[in-house]
């Protein structure tokens, strides 16, 4: 078979990313050569796993063995409560991200955390899940080229990290602003873009003219009711300009596959399996077109 190489653009989604995995089996499967991976936040996290170990059965077992161990239901447990399948509070539906936030910058002591600290929840459990799933290695090392998309709080600029520490720079590529503490890299403090640019199909595009596949895991844009505080308005716009952007980068790919995840919280690792499945299932779906485009 002739050689079908793609660039692949994994964009961000919090548990949403895990789907990323289940793409990249149907890509191999049907014979196309990934030949680069650039990711944001847990695309860069999904992008990394699989970089280093391009062995995308063994790259997919050992994250189910971590996602679903005991040490990391603890984590979840510790950030959020009871997990979410056995949460009463929440058999409404799990609460969204945007909720939770308004929540916690309303309990008193988490204002105190705001004002007095540089995140609401600890870095412990990022950096235990980088530190599980990915090996104290060199960017540069991977056996799949990678690039890693964060941003530079003192600079201001977007970092394409493409050698130095591999798990400190998917910490800060996955270090959501506010939420998670910014991670020191070299001279840089590194911190999530993917609030904004969730999807780094522009930097993907840089390096290749040939065919760029973008994964885009993103929530969407749902509709509300009411802005009942400046903060609500705030934080609205924030999601309207991310949605904004993401349309207008996604022109840049040449195929872009969106697995049915958008219903699945941010933070909501309960189930990875069926997360992985929607993957395979989104590349089943896209494999007719992205063959299409090497005839």
């Amino acid at each position: 078979m002739t050689t079908r190489p793609v660039t692949l653009a994994l964009g961000g989604g919090g548990a949403r990313g895990i789907a990323h995995l289940g793409v990249i089996e149907v890509l191999i499967d049907h014979g196309f050569e990934i030949e680069r991976i650039v990711g944001v936040s847990m695309g860069s996290l999904a992008g990394a796993i699989y970089a280093f170990e391009p062995d995308i059965k063994q790259a997919q077992q050992r994250a189910l063995d971590y996602l679903l161990s005991q040490s990391f239901q603890e984590h979840q447990h510790t950030l959020f409560g009871a997990s979410p399948k056995g949460n009463e509070e929440n058999s409404g539906g799990l609460f969204s991200w945007y909720d939770r936030v308004k929540k916690y910058l309303r309990a008193n002591h988490l204002f105190h955390r705001v004002i007095r600290t540089p995140s609401l929840l600890p870095g412990v459990v990022l950096r235990d899940v980088v530190d599980q799933l990915l090996p104290d290695a060199d960017i540069s090392e991977a056996a799949i080229p990678l690039c890693v998309v964060a941003v530079d709080l003192r600079s201001g600029h977007n970092m394409l990290l493409e050698k130095g520490s591999l798990r400190d720079a998917v910490r800060g590529s996955s270090s959501l602003p506010g939420i998670f503490p910014p991670v020191e890299f070299d001279d840089l403090l590194l911190c999530d873009v993917g609030v904004f640019y969730s999807l780094p199909t522009t930097v993907a595009r840089s390096y290749t003219s040939q065919c760029l596949v973008a994964v885009d895991v993103s929530s969407g844009l749902q509709p509300i009711t009411t802005c009942e505080t400046a903060l609500d308005v705030l934080m609205r716009m924030d999601e309207i300009g991310e949605s904004l952007f993401r349309k207008h980068v996604r022109d840049e790919a040449d195929l872009v596959i969106e697995p049915a995840v958008a219903n699945i919280e941010w933070f909501d690792f309960s189930d990875p399996e069926k997360l992985i499945a929607a993957g395979r299932r989104a590349g089943e779906r896209a494999i007719a077109k992205l063959a299409a485009k090497f005839e």
